[in-house]
């Protein structure tokens, strides 16, 4: 009776957690990380992976305290961390100009940039991304890129302004954590009184094009990811006109892969997993997962919290953190985890809060043996299972 009443809530949407709860054995243990258990609100670890393993950033409102204090920088216009976040880039409007300046994570000044071309102080689509080499990509209008090496030299240019008469949002930009390979995004181009979108691969040889990987035209772009391995990556799309949200995996040649029809228009996010193998959406309230080779969905839930997090981990589970958000304090935080196939889950929830912040997106990363690390916290949590 017990197995049936679990596949049977399964099966269907996983609706009554708190029942299934009742059903079966729990096991999920939580604990700070020994290197960010001390921290402060404000305070985030850096990659302590690296040489500079053990320092940290206090990420405030207009300035970024490195390590101990002893350095800092402050009256930023603009500020980007790096993937993994060893490098810390910053633009300053001096007098009409814009200055670049890009530090270690441990507040040593690697270069600086007195003044980059065409900068408009009241242009709203300036804009910097900072990659894992020191190297860096400047936005200064609605389409137009700069690369600047780990040197902070001039590389190259590009544009992917999509040339329409009736408008177009403010290009984006997905790039792998090196910069090797470049993705730009026209969110949103108006033609014939209807929204659509682009998605381009730059090339960054000498007088090459960009080459068009996915263009609609009557579909809008709400992100564009590329996967670690510079293969594959992952759009999530929206038909404005009939309020329902897509997510498409496309190679880096343009091939399409899968396309997940999600039939409503509450979609927050997708995420690819880290095999390629799975995307999970969700929603504030749900979260569902789909295989890419079939486009098939293995199996969603429901919550009655908040959905901060969803995601396919390695262990051939899925993973779900929910918890309320006051400011950028996260509490009630509660970890469920899904046996897809095996139509099981446990859940448990900590009295154990974090902090976030604006610049340091949530994730999930596998650690082994059932372990989880949540990132993009101050506290950084360690989550282990034996589902």
């Amino acid at each position: 009776m017990r197995k049936a009443l679990v596949f049977c809530f399964f099966g269907i949407y996983l609706a009554n957690f708190h029942f299934l709860s009742t059903l079966q054995a729990q096991d999920i243990r939580f604990w700070y990380t020994s290197e960010t258990e001390q921290f402060a609100a404000d305070q985030f670890r850096t990659d302590l992976l690296r040489d500079n393993s053990g320092s940290s950033m206090r990420v405030r409102e207009g300035e970024i305290i490195f390590g101990d204090g002893s350095a800092m920088i402050s009256g930023f216009h603009q500020a980007s961390v790096s993937p993994d976040r060893a490098f810390v880039g910053a633009l300053f409007v001096r007098g009409g100009n814009v200055a670049a300046e890009v530090y270690r994570s441990d507040g040593t000044l690697l270069h600086r940039i007195g003044q980059l071309a065409d900068y408009d102080p009241s242009d709203p689509s300036v804009r910097m991304y900072m990659l894992n080499n020191g190297s860096f990509v400047y936005r200064d209008n609605i389409a137009s890129f700069t690369y600047f090496d780990e040197r902070g030299k001039e590389a190259f240019q590009f544009f992917n302004s999509a040339g329409s008469p009736e408008g177009e949002a403010i290009s984006e930009l997905a790039t792998t954590p090196f910069g090797h390979r470049l993705i730009a995004v026209n969110p949103r181009i108006v033609t014939g009184g209807e929204a659509g979108s682009r998605i381009r691969a730059i090339r960054t040889g000498s007088g090459s094009e960009p080459h068009t990987l996915l263009q609609s035209g009557n579909r809008t772009i709400k992100d564009v990811r590329l996967h670690d391995s510079g293969r594959l990556l992952l759009a999530h799309l929206i038909d404005e006109s009939r309020n329902r949200h897509y997510a498409a995996v496309l190679t880096v040649r343009g091939d399409l892969l899968a396309e997940i029809d999600y039939e409503d228009n509450e979609m927050e996010a997708v995420v690819l997993s880290p095999c390629a193998r799975y995307v999970t959406g969700r929603t504030s309230g749900r979260a569902m997962v789909h295989e890419v080779a079939s486009g098939e969905r293995l199996g969603s839930a429901s919550f009655r919290e908040r959905v901060q997090h969803a995601s396919w981990m390695p262990d051939g589970k899925l993973a779900v953190l929910t918890g309320n958000r006051s400011g950028q304090r996260l509490g009630s935080i509660r970890m469920h985890i899904i046996d897809v196939r095996q139509r099981r889950v446990v859940r448990e929830a900590t009295a154990l809060t974090v902090h976030t912040s604006p610049m340091f997106p949530l994730s999930l990363e596998y650690h082994g043996g059932a372990t989880y690390r949540l990132q993009g916290t101050n506290r950084e949590l360690m989550i282990r299972h034996s589902l």
